[in-house]
Parts: C-alpha cells; sequence; structure tokens
C-alpha cells in the first residue's frame, strides 16, 4: 500500500483572489486541525509562520489527511501482524540441526520464531535473553542464514 497524497495548502491571490498552491500551511490553520508545528512537519506537511490568514479548505484538507494517515496506520498494523504459535516456532527451529529443541525453545521465549528471525538476530542481546553462549548462538545463526 502506497500513500502518494499529500495536504497541499491553498491561499487566495491579493488581487483576483484566484486559488492557487500555497508554500506552507499557517500556525492558526494547524492549530484548528489540532496540529503542533512539530508534529505537521514530522508527518511531512509543510509550515509556512510568516502566513496570517486561516481558510477553512485547508483546515479541512488537514483533518482529512490525519484521517487518511489513520487509516493507512491501522490497514498495515492488521498486515504486519503475523501469528506464529510457539509451538509451530519451536518446531521449526529445532529442525535446524545446529539447534537442540531446549534451545529452540529458550530461542522462541526471547521472540526468535522463524529462521528469519534467527539469522538477523542481534546475537549478543539474544545471548543475554536466553543464556546461550554467544559461539553456539553463531553456529545457529549461519545454519539459519543457509535456510533462508
Amino acid at each position: 500500500m502506497s500513500f502518494d497524497i499529500i495536504a497541499e495548502p491553498m491561499v487566495r491571490a491579493p488581487k483576483d483572489a484566484k486559488p492557487r498552491r500555497g508554500r506552507g500551511f499557517s500556525l492558526d490553520e494547524l492549530a484548528q486541525a489540532e496540529l503542533t508545528i512539530k508534529d505537521a512537519r514530522q508527518i511531512g506537511l509543510m509550515v509556512d509562520i510568516r502566513r496570517k490568514r486561516t481558510y477553512p479548505e485547508n483546515v479541512e484538507a488537514l483533518k482529512q489527511y490525519l484521517k487518511d494517515l489513520e487509516n493507512i496506520v491501522a490497514a498495515l498494523e492488521e498486515e504486519v501482524v503475523p501469528t506464529v504459535k510457539k509451538e509451530d516456532a519451536v518446531s521449526e527451529l529445532s529442525s535446524l540441526r545446529a539447534v537442540k529443541k531446549e534451545e529452540a525453545d529458550l530461542l522462541a521465549s526471547a521472540g526468535i520464531l522463524t529462521f528469519e528471525d534467527l539469522a538477523y538476530c542481534e546475537i549478543d542481546k539474544i545471548s543475554k535473553k536466553t543464556g546461550i553462549d554467544e559461539d553456539r548462538l553463531t553456529a545457529m545463526v549461519k545454519a539459519a542464514l543457509k535456510k533462508v
């Protein structure tokens, strides 16, 4: 899923009131949309601190943009959550010759559920969590890398 739409501020020309694209949202527009300058910039919005006018269209565009972002984040969270049971993880990890069943149980309780998790784990942190020697974990990682 990609997010290609970004909220753009619209301003009106002083002479003929024709709408054109602005340089950024005003501080009042951000305040009405319940955003701070820092939050707006973090989500990729342009802020023009010199602008004094507030246009209701810009406030509505900001509110709609925030709703769209929330929907996209919720959709991404639903996609990312894989459900792997601990028993399945233990059997998968113990299928490697380098991993014993007891070690696979320790790895699963430390959050290592797949070959990919084992292959790209931080050996020193996992060693501290599980109590498995770093040299032993290195051998397991090498075996998992061959499977991945």
